[in-house]
């Protein structure tokens, strides 16, 4: 059978695109040169996962006369009996390899987004530093350590040198390590999981019963002082109408940008992957609609009677409340099914196909949408708690963007931007004037 000259092992999938495995590419420079003379694995899903790797491995072999041997799959190219049949065996079994990593792949994927969507923590091997293992309970003197940390940086220190103290202090990792460096502990500080959520989609999901250890604003102090110098980096939903206020013209939602000349932030309608059909003719000072958006809810809060007549417009009984929830998780349960069915079906059955697929899963999510409609009338009841004080524009904006975003949600049915009424300019007037009656708002009721 030959002599064993070295053991090549690599980390990295053998599946995924672009995936660095220094070791493969040595075995195939070694068989080039003549290191070693062939190849030996347990399965052909040990050597390649991906058929576009698969020449690179002929030819190597072909080059130099060398051999490869696959022991489970009972693939031999020294063997002459199995002929010119060898290269096809191997195609086949690579094709069968990269089909099952796909499926995989994609099966995880769908785990980690079902998880996501129902507020549980994506397990790793590693204890996250702060919390326990099941990350139920918090780890006092790590708590401690991470506020400390969170302090400094507010107070303008710089996570290398936070780094380099902990490290003289020999404070251990949750894998025992003493040296600390910057890239983790920015990852640690900045991790949403500092305040009990996970990012999912580009917004903030709750998880259960995780406790936080961070309040939200020291945390959204440090996430702002860690984002790189001149980057876009911010909290997702950090914005009071990120997502909310949409364009008068075509109806595309616009989004943050920044004024290169003067720095001022904008609300801007530009075309991108979610809104391919935006116009591009909208622009407006976000300082300006903040503000004028901010007067309107202000205003509507300190007005108990239309708060009162919202209420009785909106009001859903406990049962019928219990009813949505129930429906809505049986969709839920249905989503995973019709998933399974589609990638994932058990042996024997035949996979659902993917524009049947589509359809039903565009008939779950319709009536999902609709649930969670019902449900968000039933959620105004949370403005009874928010009445029971009298508002101002600074206990207004005082307020965490998320808790702003979501009483607006509730109490607009509409936000938009009409494009300016040409005018000339007023005498003496030196750049573009803010426009009020731009913003259109519809208040709910």
């Amino acid at each position: 059978m030959g002599v064993i000259v070295h053991s090549y092992k690599d980390i990295a999938s053998g599946w995924k695109p672009g995936a660095p495995r220094p070791r493969f590419q040595h075995a195939l420079v070694d068989l080039a040169s003549g290191t070693i003379d062939g190849i030996a694995v347990l399965n052909i899903d040990r050597l390649t996962r991906r058929k576009d790797q698969v020449q690179p491995i002929l030819d190597a072999l072909e080059e130099m006369g060398g051999r490869l041997l696959s022991l489970e799959d009972e693939l031999d190219t020294a063997d002459d009996r199995s002929g010119s049949n060898t290269e096809q065996r191997l195609r086949e079994s690579v094709a069968r390899a990269e089909s099952e990593a796909a499926r995989t792949s994609q099966r995880l994927k769908l785990m980690a987004k079902h998880r996501a969507r129902k507020g549980l923590h994506q397990p790793s091997s590693n204890r996250p530093f702060g919390h326990t293992v099941d990350w139920l309970d918090l780890v006092p003197h790590e708590v401690e350590l991470i506020h400390e940390a969170a302090l400094r940086v507010v107070a303008g220190e710089s996570i290398h040198a936070i780094c380099s103290d902990w490290t003289s202090r020999r404070i251990r990792t949750t894998t025992g390590v003493t040296r600390w460096s910057n890239d983790k502990l920015d990852y640690i500080l900045t991790s949403a999981r500092m305040i009990g959520r996970r990012e999912y989609e580009g917004k903030l999901v709750a998880l259960t019963n995780v406790p936080a250890i961070l309040p939200e604003e020291l945390w959204s102090q440090v996430c702002q002082e860690l984002a790189p110098r001149g980057s876009k980096r911010r909290r997702p939903d950090g914005r009071q109408l990120s997502g909310i206020i949409r364009c008068g013209i075509c109806d595309s939602t616009l989004i943050g940008d920044v004024e290169t000349d003067s720095g001022a932030r904008l609300f801007v309608c530009r075309k991108r992957p979610a809104a391919p059909a935006a116009c591009g003719r909208i622009n407006v000072r976000a300082a300006g609609v903040d503000a004028r958006v901010s007067e309107a809810v202000v205003a509507f809060l300190n007005d108990n009677r239309r708060i009162e007549v919202l209420l009785r417009q909106q009001k859903v009984d406990a049962r019928e409340m219990a009813s949505i929830d129930r429906r809505y998780a049986e969709l839920q349960d249905d989503k995973m099914a019709l998933e399974e069915a589609a990638f994932d079906p058990p042996c024997g059955v035949e996979r659902l196909p993917h524009d049947r697929y589509w359809e039903l899963r565009a008939r779950i999510e319709q009536e999902q949408n609709h649930l969670q409609h019902r449900r968000r009338n039933h959620e105004v009841e949370r403005l009874r708690r928010v009445t029971k004080q009298t508002w101002t524009l600074q206990s207004w904006q005082a307020k965490p963007p998320e808790f702003r975003r979501e009483i607006i949600k509730l109490i607009t049915e509409r936000i938009e931007v009409v494009p300016p009424v040409r005018r000339g300019a007023r005498k003496g007037q030196v750049g573009e004037r803010f426009d009020p009656e731009r913003i259109r708002i519809k208040l709910v009721g």
